[in-house]
């Protein structure tokens, strides 16, 4: 097909595009544009459309389409063009930018981006850059050209400076190559702006703006960096940029240039300080009468800039820098409708505050002593201001919110939310400047009237000062100073009395805030003991408003934990048994259901009456046993198969129940710590609701995974707390951890809670059948047998995980006699392990190395302990057996591990397993000359598994050095286990993994190091297949 039939179709097809009615006819117009774009023939269609003087189907869509399809191929393509073709398409761009330099402004752009991505992407040194300013000198010379060689200079800075997404052809090397090519034109180019400023055209508002435009563009790429720093001053474009904010068509683009200007040039600001009492007159006192907010904001950007960059020249308190405090104090106050402008000066305060609290030397910190008493009234209104502006607007009480424009957390206007949630920083330093009884004095001003029923209170204003004093907390607590914030507590307690006379969307604001002072400063609450009651009623009352639910709830939780005499009023524990009775039928989270909990847990943990204790469990758990045996009552076959909403709510509510009952367990551990004779209270608890939980885990139930993991929490915490009263159940708990894992495979919270009940139980020898029996229940289970290859540990890494746990759990905790009995499930794990220990996933493969590592110092603690300790013998018969078994794996999965990028995590666990390995061997030999564990076993071991690596996992020759080399530093660190148990023996220290200290565990580490450094690129795969 010919030039002019493409040249047609394309103007046929980009017209369907934009104007067809039908959409079928639209969608086959852009996918044959598309795939016309990836044709060779577009570079030469698409100039011939641009190069064109007039035709019957080429319009400016067209064109402008021609435009874009050369800067797409050009950011993607030009590599396949010859340097003859580059060079000809350059010219061919230039021309068209002369053609088009009257506009239209658009298609201009597109020809001038293209042309600067297709010079930015040429691989001649210089050339092509030079090339094209000798061109523009040309091109600006011929009428109009100038429009076009303005707007190719602001293009060609931004295609430097674009994200760089958009140049993932270019490197970085060959960026900043052209950057300084076109850096060196800069005198040229600032010249030519110059001339443009000069011209009779300048009162053209559209061309001041592409001066401005075109000067923001270099001055980002660095320009004012390539001339004398001394004539920046007074430079002429300074003074062009300047006047350009008095015209409110270029007020914009002025503040950029001034605002890039003075964050990049130290010297600026004592230049520019000066000149914003003449800004402050003629632009932000009119604006702000006006209400001009773009003006307000520009002028608010500008002034935080410049006092930003120089805080010590705003410091020193000169009548300039006051009167730019003043301005942008003026700024913060501006009642806008969001809260950008207010915004925008933070940083300004933060970092002139943090000026004055920072530590200088001996003269500076005279000079800020002189002049901090000039701000601190500054800060003072400072604070006021943004106060004010934090408060919630009149809107919200009118309702004109829609819900989409509200935060979901704090029921704020999504501005105000970010707004508040960025003057955290600006508050602790507005407190640490005044210092906390100031910061109090001034924000707590007028506090005592707010609980007094003669006047109205201002609860917009109020709410407000709660958040600031809530913000502040952590500078005025740590004053160490108890200050008085009666105020605050008084009105806290009446405000429930007063909730009719405001707005409820207000009121649920004021709680929150509220809530969230008396979590603060809870500790300082036990001053006022006579409003402690009132408050838990206040705080339990925030429970149903869902704005305030989760910091009144972290309150109460704060509350009971930092008042311990709260159990001392039976009509706190009345009011606390209230709230837990009656929190099923409250909608909280399960993390906002858990601080309520332990609010109540902490403080019947401090009763001393068992009797008590007993009756208030009794009527506290008794909705989560109702609701535990309503999920019991349930068809739960049918329903988990319907999914009904009857089952759903009852899903969830027994959830909740058996959380909370957890949570309770995790409370009560210690309470009542005196001999009861059996009415333990934990023990009571586990009695009655232990029969439940065995139905619950027998049950089909079990099969929901928040359920599953639930109850596997509260058993956890249940035996965490009870100790030896949850011995008698043991056998039952490991059964149904047992019979669930092996119907839910997929539920690791049962191997978890298995090892928890194995690290309270297992110094406890008369259960370690029971523990064996357990394990080797598990370990033969479809999911853990499956775990022969790397990647399967990485196809279900949460299992491996929770299973390798379980095991190194179990190593550590029980006698050594019952590990020596189940050398068998040993001897299967170990070699599983072995495999796992490469995989990809860091947690299963580090969990699997440190089962390794604990099995091994359990087998070096056995062949080093004395000959006269009863059962050496038998564990020291499994552990030869074992190693006998596993050695060589072990050896080829330490080399697998350390392969891959991801092998440098794995060099310290890796050492610390072979340091164990070798020493098992060199002092099985030793203390044994007809041990089958010695150096040889391990010398074959090593050799065995680094033969049988592929070829192309190693360097040729490596195999001739690798195995003496890693001989000789596993010795050297077997040699440093030696000492270390001697030293124990002596009376010294040591401890498992402790050895790399050593100088042969160092040497070995940096072996293995070395080793995985050079291999990180090696990906193997280990296993059976």
């Amino acid at each position: 097909m010919g030039s002019l039939e493409l040249q047609a179709q394309v103007a046929q097809a980009v017209h369907i595009l934009n104007h067809d009615t039908q959409s079928v006819n639209r969608v086959a117009a852009n996918q044959w544009l598309v795939q016309f774009q990836n044709t060779d023939a577009a570079w030469e269609v698409a100039t011939t459309i641009l190069a064109m003087d007039s035709s019957p189907t080429i319009d400016f869509e067209v064109e402008l389409f021609a435009g874009q399809v050369l800067k797409r191929k050009i950011q993607c393509d030009v590599g396949h063009l010859s340097r003859e073709g580059r060079a000809a398409l350059q010219n061919a761009l230039l021309l068209s930018a002369k053609k088009f330099s009257n506009g239209p402004s658009q298609l201009l752009t597109q020809i001038c981006v293209a042309l600067s991505a297709l010079v930015l992407r040429a691989t001649e040194a210089r050339k092509p850059v030079e090339q094209l300013f000798a061109s523009l000198n040309e091109l600006q010379g011929q009428g109009t050209g100038s429009n076009a060689v303005l707007e190719l200079l602001t293009v060609l800075p931004e295609e430097v400076l674009e994200d760089q997404s958009l140049l993932s052809s270019v490197d970085s090397s060959r960026r900043s190559q052209f950057s300084n090519e076109i850096l060196s034109h800069t005198s040229a180019v600032l010249e030519f702006l110059l001339l443009q400023t000069t011209n009779d055209g300048l009162d053209n508002n559209s061309r001041r703006s592409k001066v401005l435009r075109c000067l923001l563009s270099w001055v980002r790429l660095g320009c004012f960096l390539e001339i004398p720093q001394s004539s920046i001053p007074s430079h002429p474009l300074l003074v062009f940029v300047y006047s350009s904010l008095l015209d409110p068509n270029s007020f914009e683009l002025a503040v950029e240039v001034l605002t890039e200007l003075v964050s990049r040039h130290e010297g600026l600001p004592q230049i520019l300080l000066p000149r914003m009492l003449d800004v402050k007159d003629r632009l932000l006192m009119p604006a702000l009468v006006a209400g001009e907010e773009s003006v307000i904001s520009g002028i608010a950007t500008l002034m935080a800039e410049l006092g930003q960059a120089a805080p010590e020249l705003v410091a020193r308190g000169s009548r300039e820098a006051l009167d730019l405090a003043d301005s942008l104090l003026r700024c913060v106050s501006f009642p806008s409708c969001d809260w950008e402008i207010a915004e925008s000066t933070l940083q300004f305060w933060c970092t002139l505050a943090e000026y004055f609290l920072g530590d200088e030397d001996s003269s500076g910190d005279s000079l800020k002593q002189a002049t901090l008493p000039m701000f601190i009234p500054v800060y003072n209104t400072l604070l006021e201001a943004l106060v004010t502006r934090a408060q919630v607007p009149d809107q919200i009480v009118e309702g004109d919110y829609a819900e989409d424009d509200l935060d979901g957390v704090s029921g704020l206007p999504d501005g105000l939310a970010l707004f508040r949630k960025n003057l955290d920083e600006p508050l602790l330093n507005i407190c640490r400047l005044l210092g906390p009884k100031q910061f109090l004095a001034s924000l707590l001003s007028g506090a005592e009237a707010w609980s007094q029923f003669e006047s109205p209170t201002p609860w917009r204003i109020v709410e407000a000062r709660l958040f600031a004093l809530h913000m502040a907390s952590e500078v005025v607590l740590a004053e160490g100073e108890l200050s008085d914030i009666t105020p605050v507590m008084h009105l806290i307690v009446v405000l429930q009395s007063r909730s009719s006379q405001i707005d409820p969307s207000l009121l649920h604001l004021v709680q929150k805030s509220a809530a969230e002072v008396v979590g603060e400063y809870s500790g300082w609450l036990q001053n006022f003991p006579s409003i402690v009651t009132p408050l838990l009623a206040f705080l339990a009352s925030g429970l149903t408003v869902p704005v305030a639910v989760s910091a009144c709830a972290s309150a109460l939780r704060k509350v009971c934990e930092d008042l311990p005499n709260l159990s001392y009023e039976s009509t706190n524990i009345a009011g606390l048994l209230r709230i837990g009775e009656e929190l099923h039928a409250v909608p909280l989270s399960l993390e906002e259901e858990e601080d309520v909990m332990c609010a109540i847990g902490r403080v019947l943990a401090s009763l001393t009456n068992v009797a008590d204790l007993n009756a208030a469990l009794e009527r506290l758990l008794k909705p989560s046993h109702d609701a535990i045996e309503a999920l019991l009552s349930s068809d739960s076959e049918g329903s988990l198969r319907l999914h009904s909403t009857a089952y759903s709510a009852a899903l969830e509510a027994g959830i909740r129940a058996v959380h909370r009952i957890g949570v309770l367990f995790g409370q009560l551990t210690g309470a009542i710590s005196v001999p009861t004779h059996g009415d333990e209270p934990v023990l009571r608890i586990i009695a009655h609701f232990w029969p439940l939980f065995e139905r619950l885990l027998a049950s089909r139930h079990m099969e929901d995974s928040s359920l599953a993991q639930t109850t596997c929490k509260s058993l956890s915490q249940a035996i965490q707390a009870s100790g030896r009263l949850f011995s008698s159940l043991l056998p039952n708990i490991m059964a149904a951890m047992s019979n669930d894992f092996l119907s839910f495979q997929s539920h690791v919270c049962f191997l978890k809670t298995a090892g928890v009940a194995i690290e309270e139980f297992g110094h406890e020898k008369e259960h370690g059948a029971l523990f064996v029996e357990t394990l080797l229940v598990l370990t033969s289970s479809e999911a853990m047998a499956a775990m022969t290859t790397s990647y399967s540990c990485d196809q279900e890494p949460e299992l491996a995980e929770a299973y390798f746990g379980l095991l190194s759990t179990f190593v550590r905790s029980c006698p050594h006699e019952v590990v020596a009995a189940a050398d068998t499930l040993l001897e299967i794990s170990f070699n599983r392990a072995s495999i796992c220990c490469t995989a990809m996933h860091r947690g299963a493969a580090l969990a699997a190395m440190s089962y390794m590592s604990n099995f091994l110092e359990v087998a070096l603690s056995a062949i080093t302990a004395p000959r006269g300790v009863p059962l050496k013998g038998s564990l020291l018969a499994a552990v030869t057996r074992i190693c006998m078994q596993c050695g060589e794996n072990v050896v080829s999965g330490m080399i697998y591990a350390l392969l891959g990028v991801s092998a440098m995590t794995r060099v310290h666990k890796a050492t610390t397993i072979l340091q164990q390995l070798s020493a098992l061997c060199y002092l099985s030999g030793n203390a044994d000359s007809q041990s089958p564990l010695n150096s040889s076993t391990l010398q074959a071991w090593l050799v065995s598994a680094v033969q049988a690596l592929p070829s192309e996992y190693l360097k040729p020759g490596e195999v001739e050095t690798l195995i003496p080399t890693w001989l000789k530093a596993m010795e050297a660190a077997a040699g440093d286990v030696y000492k270390s148990k001697t030293s124990m023996g002596n009376g010294g220290r040591a401890g498992g993994g402790g050895y790399l200290q050593g100088d042969g565990g160092r040497m070995l580490k940096r072996v293995l190091r070395e080793f995985a450094d050079a291999h990180r690129y090696t990906a193997p795969t280990y296993g059976p297949s």
